[in-house]
């Protein structure tokens, strides 16, 4: 019998390349990277022993081993041609962050069971030839029994087709299409070997697919941290993205290194780097190693890391949480020298301590924001002394939390003169809710230079919501009766799409931007980028200026304040309380009002709370007054008619 094995050639020759291509790369280790590794594995080895098995076949020997090669090549084909489904199923599965337990017996039956069976065939072949058989010739037979193995291979391939199914979802278009293409080529090979038994085609079919998965699905460069060979943030959150989707319990244990500053001040950069180094090492082998945990590390943040854990050992958990503290506090020997980090963990769980990825992020910034002040070096988050303490900055989880249940509260403080009667307006503020439906005054919990996603998503909620009502208030009067003032954090004005996306909510709620001035505070306007800058000045010719606030409390730039846009500035209750105790700070402060004034620039008193507060703003010269003392943040219909009454009874 004449073979056509020039297919088996070709697939070879492409394993070689993907197998030499893989390995010029660093090994990350990472569950999809090993699940794949497994399917390569198994088709090189496929391939490799049905070349021999027919080389064996194509030339018949007449010595003692020749019948048991050629039998021992066959079934190696047969037990890694299945292990290849087997691969397959454990990729699709990586794929979706599904880890599989062998320890646990639904696991093991749903994933080994199969290739027992198969392997269980392929050992009794030996004896009764229940798949194949050779004859005196050395010709290969198929057996009766062969249909077992095709539908052991079915069986694998249907369930990795049944998760792609059931977890479509979850799943981008690119990975479904191009891992669908593996069961199309592996089916096509089937059917065109068992008509054509001398066209070896089938591996060439699973080399192909397995190729096009490669070229497609592999780890990309942005997913991996290269400086400490492990993945980096964004692969940290896909993968949890799916474990949440997917509604799956899972542990995760964050360690932070907070004196890396210090240390590299001390020894020097590179040898801290290589501290680093070294804790991004152990924890990647601890779980594994100490634990026999299956756990994955990832670079979360500069100097801070993930490490997810595959098991529901809670017990296991806790131990491999002190052994991280443990070590933490051993030192860390680095070029010669012993040097000691000092470093916090903390463990969150899901869905015990946070619900979405967005949640858990918000979770994590409240955590570590002081965490360098923290005695211990296991920080446990379900003490309510800890939380109490931190419930006053944990604005985005609360900010996240009323967004999507979308009941917030939107109020509207005055902004108040006696001598600018037109100035009919109002700072718009956002009010959160607790889980008792209590809102919650956050106003001097939000961050000025830095922003979060949730800060982002209230501030265009709070635009939104103030062109609303000054639509309805203004009753179509483009030059506006009512005004509003919205702040603005410093990551929303940086965003490239800003002006269309004001330029959207204006258009679609038919109101005026002139009608709404943006605040930022010192902090922010000082240290904005050029994006942010930009933004700003095409916000003035729309005729929507700029309020500074907080001035006098950050790193004041008057070249920056006198080039943009800018009407007003409110003058820090820390300058005011300076000025009513120092007559030295109180002409100071006469004198920035007065320049402000002959730049055509107003000043206001921001967060007046009493009448010495009031009374200094005053004497200084400030031409608005704001703040709880003045007016109390209220709702729509009430603010309206305190500003009515206020400018038209007096």
């Amino acid at each position: 019998m004449q073979y056509n094995y020039y297919f088996d050639i070709c697939a070879i020759c492409i394993i070689a390349t993907i197998a030499i291509t893989t390995m010029s790369r660093k090994a990350v280790p990472a569950y999809r990277q090993k699940a794949y590794g497994l399917l390569v594995f198994a088709i090189f080895t496929a391939t490799a022993a049905e070349r021999i098995e027919t080389y064996l076949q194509m030339n018949p020997m007449d010595t003692s081993w020749y019948l048991f090669a050629e039998k021992s090549f066959g079934s190696i084909y047969y037990l890694a041609h299945l292990f290849s489904a087997t691969s397959y199923m454990l990729y699709v599965m990586s794929v979706l962050d599904i880890y599989v337990n062998f320890r646990e017996l639904k696991n093991f039956m749903f994933v080994a069971f199969g290739y027992l069976v198969g392997v269980t065939a392929v050992v009794i072949n030996w004896f009764v030839p229940i798949l194949f058989y050779y004859s005196s010739d050395g010709l290969y037979h198929r057996a009766p029994g062969i249909w077992l193995y095709y539908a052991l291979a079915m069986y694998y391939l249907a369930a990795g087709v049944s998760l792609m199914l059931r977890y479509n979802s979850l799943m981008r278009l690119k990975t479904r299409m191009f891992i669908a293409s593996y069961v199309v080529f592996i089916i096509i090979g089937i059917v065109l070997q068992f008509f054509y038994p001398t066209l070896l085609i089938e591996n060439f079919c699973n080399t192909v697919s397995v190729t096009l998965v490669f070229i497609t699905l592999q780890n990309p460069s942005e997913m991996v941290d290269e400086s400490l060979n492990m993945l980096n943030r964004k692969a940290f959150l896909e993968g949890l993205d799916l474990k949440v989707k997917r509604k799956e319990p899972h542990s995760t244990i964050f360690v932070t290194i907070d004196n890396i500053g210090e240390l590299g001040a001390e020894i020097g950069y590179k040898q801290a780097q290589n501290v680093i180094k070294l804790i991004a090492q152990y924890l990647r082998n601890a779980g594994r190693k100490e634990y026999g945990l299956q756990s994955y590390a990832y670079r979360y943040a500069e100097y801070m890391f993930a490490v997810s854990i595959h098991s529901k050992n809670d017990e296991l958990i806790k131990e491999f949480l002190e052994g991280i503290a443990k070590r933490l506090n051993d030192p860390w020997n680095s070029g010669g020298m012993a040097i000691r980090i000092e470093g916090h963990c903390f463990l969150i769980k899901y869905p015990d301590n946070y619900e979405t990825t967005a949640g858990l992020i918000s979770r994590i910034d409240v955590v570590t924001e002081d965490i360098a002040n923290s005695k211990d070096t296991i920080v446990v988050l379900d003490d309510a002394e800890f939380w109490k303490a931190k419930k006053a900055r944990d604005f985005d989880a609360m900010a996240r939390a009323s967004l999507d249940k979308k009941n917030a509260t939107i109020k509207y403080q005055p902004v108040l003169s006696k001598i600018y009667r037109i100035n009919y307006s109002a700072d718009v503020l956002f009010f959160p809710k607790d889980d008792n439906g209590n809102e919650i005054d956050l106003r001097y919990s939000i961050p000025d230079a830095k922003s979060s996603q949730a800060l982002i998503d209230v501030d265009e909620y709070v635009y939104r919501s103030a062109c609303r009502a000054l639509s309805f208030w203004n009753g179509g009067d483009k030059k506006g009766k009512y005004r509003a003032i919205v702040g603005m954090s410093q990551g929303e004005i940086s965003k490239n799409d800003f002006i269309r996306k004001i330029k959207k909510i204006l258009r679609e709620e038919q109101a005026e931007a002139s009608w709404i001035s943006l605040k930022l505070t010192e902090t922010t306007l000082t240290t904005m980028n050029k994006v942010a800058e930009h933004n700003l000045r095409l916000m003035g010719e729309m005729n929507s200026y700029i309020i500074v606030d907080k001035f006098g409390s950050g790193y004041g730039d008057l070249d920056r304040i006198l080039s943009l846009p800018v009407f007003q500035v409110n003058f820090d209750i820390s300058v005011l309380r300076m000025a009513r105790f120092s007559d030295k700070m109180k002409l100071v402060a006469e004198g920035m009002i007065n320049l402000f004034h002959d730049v055509s620039i107003m000043v206001g008193a921001a967060d007046i709370e009493n009448e010495d507060d009031k009374q200094i703003a005053e004497e200084i010269g400030c031409d608005f007054l704001m703040g709880d003392y003045m007016g109390q943040p209220m709702q729509d219909s009430s603010y309206v008619k305190f500003i009515d009454a206020y400018f038209e009874e007096g």
